[in-house]
């Protein structure tokens, strides 16, 4: 999320690698020189907009918080594609 043109925050959402581990969601923040700090992580089971909005309002305010929260009900990009190249 951009305010302007400086970087607000990222919000990440990680499953594994199979997609059926926990839903862990990490915010990052912007740092000193550029860099982007971790802020939080949590971890729900099944995610809603609602316990999205609450855990980040604290974290980036509540009129960031609707939007990232919005933004995460919305239909997910496709996956990139990529593969873990075959061991051996």
């Amino acid at each position: 999320m951009r305010d302007g043109t400086a970087l607000r925050c990222i919000l990440t959402f990680d499953k594994g690698e199979d997609g059926s581990g926990p839903a862990v969601w990490k915010i990052l923040l912007p740092g000193p020189a550029g860099t982007e700090d971790l802020y939080g992580v949590h971890e729900f089971l099944r995610p809603d907009a609602g316990q999205l909005t609450a855990w980040l309002t604290p974290i980036v305010g509540p009129g960031a918080a609707a939007e990232l929260a919005m933004a995460v009900e919305a239909k997910p990009p496709p996956d990139a594609g990529w593969q873990r190249p075959a061991d051996g």
